[in-house]
Formats: structure tokens, C-alpha cells, sequence
């Protein structure tokens, strides 16, 4: 029976205060549990929302030696009354970005891999990655012995993108529970290992040509919060096309498929949404945003079902009205519009990033199906239409007609979709740091599979600088140790110019130390430039990485009496 052992712990937890209470005379405020994840997954405990904290040492009651031969078990919590930190006189609860020193270790701790080393090795090599984005796997990695140990980890049967992955979705779903709206947005892209010794053995074509480049195609689903804040993945697709049916068919399809077709990716982007709404909290609404090619009568239909994830994509297809009175565009160009909303479009070709103007009208329509599809059910959705006033001289002027399963009632509504449409553009910023700043079409490894389990690192690296990248922007006031260590800071502050090695109560704020970083990756700081983008930062990191550890040579030497080198 689906859903029974989840459910069997909700009525559990739902009745143990009442019962401890009547027999200790104390009411409990927090449950508490441990899973061994070499036999078991824990899925039921996160159905249940109980929340991921971290893992044991690995010793058991017997272990005098220090030896932690009992193996480390995941630790699970489910606060029983929203004030259990005061109750129990813990702490404020810390930031959803973990320290620095372990957040290789906070995403990948549920990687079932069936060795524990293996685990420990792509934690270093997380961590190895992250330092240099931008360089190669032996740049990365620093010597020969760690570089053959990351081929034969990527070599190794059980390292999958997908068991890789698996783990970083949970860290996601638990950056996730504090969130009232989190926007899954989804896109694609594409991988071109045209230059890759494997091109053709390896790959599928990946334009419109049967015989162009050969490469991987990825579709990924970034969760985000309204205020552009990138939550973490939740769902990655990647496929090799076959040449014979090119275009109609996509490998690993399952039971989500739309007719089996490549276009199925965005209905499974969709379920992956809806299984995180029913991992949350009733109080958060997980939105899926998808652009016009996401405009699917199916996934139009399954959006409509109350028991999943709601819709906000933009509108691709003149749909007819079911009661026959005309074309779903030209019913909402006739309205008239309700107010104005000031928008900021980014840069797009040739056109300059602007703030613009848009009238903005709204209204609830029932769309007729498509007529290869008349055995389904018409659908009734919320319809925002926005139109740019005055757009520059020589640009066009920008129109959106964008379908919502989220009531709109209110222009006030209205202008809330259109900002949460409007965070569609961070996963097109996030595939440009996986190809330009992590460079992952340059990786040289020996197949397909170690290529496609080297992205799945590669895929949580970009997303920590694209994370890195907004967090300098939205709390800039915050210590710069939420990301960097402090031989990092003071190497760079050193590497700057200070006089002397700085005091800990030197620490500069996250801003400072970000755009001191993106110094180094070329960003110049000037008043017009604004603030430093993910490519500058991604260059910076690279260099930051060798000046630390010149750094800590230095360091050690001068502690150790021995001159320099």
C-alpha cells in the first residue's frame, strides 16, 4: 500500500505527546531517530517530514578504541511544537548554507554507495572541484595519487549521476521546509563532447541534425525561493539520443513518459515537483515555472490535480476557449488592462538588461484540447497576459501570456506570478556556470558513464557558486565565513595588501570578500559595473585556491622557525 509506513508515523507522532505525557508528567518536544543507510534509505522517515541533521561517528557502546567500526547512521529529527530550540535552550536555528569546512559532506551525505570510502572520496573531490571550478580534473585534484583515485571513483559501477544526486535532492528538500513558495524551475540544455575522443561511441546527436555535434542532453529542475535565492536541484534528466530516432524517442523513459517522447521531461520535471510538495509542509506551495516549450495540454491536466505541484508556465500554443467564443490570445489582448507592473528583463542578443513598464491584464479561462487529444477533459486556469509600454527605440517590445494553476484574484496576484516568472532566468544563469565556470564539456574521462558521474558533482559545485553568486547580493552584511575559511579571507586579505596577518576579529563581511575574489577573476569594481557576476567569481576561486595554499605554507614555516622557500 503506497504511503502506509509514512502514514503509520504521522498517526504515531500525532498521539505520543498525549501518551508520554500521561505516563512520564513531561510532554515531549522533539523525536528522534537513526538510520543505518547501508540497509535502509530512511524514504518513510522523509515522507513523514522528519528533518536530516547530520551523521554519527560510527561507534558503538563498545568502542574503547576509538575505532568507529559500527558504521555512521544517519540522524533524523521531528520537532513535535514549533518553539523546541527554546525549549531546549538551543541555539538560533543556523543558515541554510553550511560552513564551508563540510558542506561537501552536509550534500552528499546520503550517498548510498555501498562503501563508505567511496563516499569519503567524493566528498574530497567535491570539495577539490568546488576549490577550482574552472579547472581540470588533475588541476582539481593536485597530485597523481588523488587524480587516478577520482577516475576510478567516476570509473566505479555504483558512482551514478543519480546516486550521486540522490543525496544532494535531500539536502535540497531540507533548504526547502522554511520556504512558503519554492518555484521549481525547470529548462534544458545541452552538453557538446563533439571534441571528446568518445563523440561518437559515446553520444547522441544534439541539434536538430542527425549527423551535427554529438553531446548529452540535461534537463534540470533548480528549486528556488521568490526572492531568487537557488534552494538546490531537485530532479536532473540526462539522455543520449539514439541517431536512428532522433528526436522521437528518449532513453531511460519511465512510467511519467509522454507517449514516450523527449517531451516527457517536462511532465517527470513536474511529478519530481509534486513528490516535494508531499515532502513539505502543508504550509509551502511548490510552483513548477517552465517556458514555452513546457506548454503541454498533459501537463496542463496533471497541473489541475489537487494532489500536485502547481503550474506557472508561459503560453506557446493559441488554445480555442471551450465555450467557443474565440483564441485564448486574442481574448486577452481584448481586455483591458487592470494596471502597470515595472519589470526587469535581462539581457537578451543584442539588447541591453532594462526596467521596463508592462501593462498587465488577467482573467480565468476553460481551454479546449487540443484536437488529437478531444478524448480529454477541458482545463480551467488563471491567465496573466503583460505587455511592455514603450519599449526602446529598436527593440521589441516584450509580450507574456502565462498560465497559472495558482488562483490569480487580484492585480496584486497577477504582478506575484509575473515575479515568480521572471526567476526563470536563473537556471539559464546556472547552465552557463556549468559549462563556462565548471567547464564539464571538458572533461576528459574515459566514458560516457564516468562522464555523466563526474556532472553530477559538477552539477552541485555549480549550484554552490551560482549560490555564492546571490547570497553576496541579498545578505551582504553577513560574515564572509558562511562561505570562505579563514585562511581563505586572510590569504586574500594578505594578497591584497594588509599589513600583517589579520586578527579573527578582522573578518570583512561576505560582500567584501566576494568582490575581492572576483578581483581576481577580473572583475574591475567600478561604480557602473554593479555587482560581480558568477564567472568572475568561478575565475576567482580558482586563483584563491593556490594563494591559500601558498598561504598556509608560508604560514607553517614561519611557525615552525624554517625560512621560506
Amino acid at each position: 500500500m503506497s504511503g502506509l509506513a509514512s502514514h503509520v508515523l504521522g498517526q504515531i507522532l500525532r498521539r505520543l505527546p498525549e501518551d508520554w505525557a500521561a505516563k512520564y508528567g513531561e510532554p515531549p518536544v522533539l523525536v528522534e531517530t537513526f538510520i543505518d543507510r547501508s540497509r535502509h534509505r530512511g524514504g518513510c522517515y522523509r515522507a513523514a517530514n522528519f528533518i536530516y541533521i547530520g551523521d554519527t561517528a560510527g561507534r558503538g557502546r563498545n568502542d574503547r578504541y576509538h575505532e568507529g567500526g559500527a558504521g555512521a547512521k544517519a540522524v533524523y529529527l521531528y520537532p513535535l511544537c514549533s518553539d523546541w530550540r527554546r525549549r531546549l535552550g538551543a541555539p538560533e536555528q543556523p543558515p541554510c548554507t553550511p560552513d564551508i569546512d563540510d558542506w561537501a559532506r552536509h550534500e552528499f551525505a546520503h550517498v548510498s554507495l555501498g562503501d563508505q570510502r567511496l563516499q569519503q572520496r567524493l566528498i574530497r573531490v567535491g570539495r577539490a572541484l568546488a576549490a577550482q571550478p574552472t579547472a581540470s580534473l588533475p588541476q582539481a585534484c593536485g597530485n597523481r595519487a588523488a587524480t587516478q583515485a577520482a577516475y576510478r571513483l567516476f570509473a566505479h559501477p555504483r558512482v551514478t549521476m543519480n546516486s550521486i544526486l540522490g543525496s544532494h535532492y535531500q539536502a535540497t528538500v531540507s533548504r526547502c521546509h522554511a520556504e512558503p513558495v519554492v518555484l521549481a524551475v525547470q529548462d534544458t540544455t545541452t552538453l557538446n563532447y563533439v571534441a571528446h575522443p568518445l563523440s561518437e561511441a559515446g553520444f547522441g546527436p544534439i541539434g536538430s541534425r542527425a549527423d551535427g555535434a554529438h553531446g548529452l542532453i540535461v534537463h534540470d529542475t533548480l528549486a528556488i525561493n521568490p526572492s531568487g535565492t537557488p534552494l538546490g536541484l531537485i530532479d536532473v534528466q540526462a539522455w543520449a539520443r539514439e541517431t536512428e530516432d532522433h528526436g522521437l524517442r528518449r532513453l531511460g523513459s519511465d512510467e511519467w513518459t509522454l507517449d514516450n517522447k523527449e517531451s516527457g521531461k517536462w511532465t517527470d520535471s513536474h511529478q519530481r515537483a509534486s513528490e516535494l510538495q508531499q515532502q513539505l509542509d502543508t504550509g509551502t506551495r511548490v510552483v513548477s515555472v517552465a517556458d514555452r516549450e513546457g506548454d503541454l495540454f498533459e501537463l496542463l491536466t496533471a497541473a489541475t490535480d489537487p494532489e500536485r505541484a502547481d503550474l506557472l508556465v508561459r503560453a506557446k500554443h493559441d488554445r480555442p476557449l471551450a465555450d467557443g467564443s474565440g483564441r485564448l490570445f486574442g481574448h486577452m489582448k481584448a481586455l483591458d488592462a487592470a494596471g502597470v507592473q515595472e519589470l526587469t528583463l535581462p539581457k537578451r542578443g543584442n539588447q541591453k538588461a532594462r526596467t521596463t513598464r508592462m501593462a498587465v491584464t488577467f482573467d480565468r479561462v476553460t481551454l479546449q484540447p487540443p484536437k488529437n487529444k478531444r478524448g480529454q477533459e477541458p482545463v480551467t486556469l488563471d491567465v496573466i497576459r503583460t505587455t511592455e509600454i514603450n519599449p526602446p527605440k529598436g527593440a521589441q517590445p516584450v509580450t507574456w501570456t502565462l498560465l497559472s494553476t495558482v488562483p490569480v484574484e487580484t492585480l496584486e496576484d497577477a504582478c506575484e506570478r509575473l515575479a515568480w516568472y521572471t526567476k526563470r532566468w536563473q537556471i539559464e544563469v546556472y547552465h552557463r556556470t556549468l559549462k563556462s565556470g565548471c567547464r564539464i564539456e571538458e572533461r576528459q574521462l574515459g566514458s560516457a558513464d564516468s562522464l555523466e558521474a563526474c556532472l553530477g558533482v559538477d552539477l552541485v559545485v555549480a549550484w554552490r557558486v551560482s549560490l555564492l553568486t546571490h547570497q553576496s547580493r541579498e545578505d551582504p552584511n553577513a560574515p564572509c565565513t558562511v562561505f570562505f575559511t579563514p585562511d581563505q579571507w586572510k590569504a586574500l586579505w594578505v594578497r591584497t595588501g594588509a599589513e600583517g596577518i589579520p586578527e579573527d576579529n578582522d573578518e570583512p563581511t561576505l560582500r567584501e570578500a566576494t568582490r575581492t575574489v572576483a578581483t581576481l577573476g577580473g572583475f574591475l569594481g567600478r561604480r557602473s559595473d554593479g555587482e560581480p557576476g558568477a564567472q568572475a567569481l568561478w575565475k576567482g576561486l580558482q586563483r584563491l585556491d593556490d594563494i591559500t595554499e601558498m598561504f598556509c605554507i608560508m604560514i607553517e614555516r614561519a611557525r615552525s622557525g624554517r625560512a621560506p622557500p
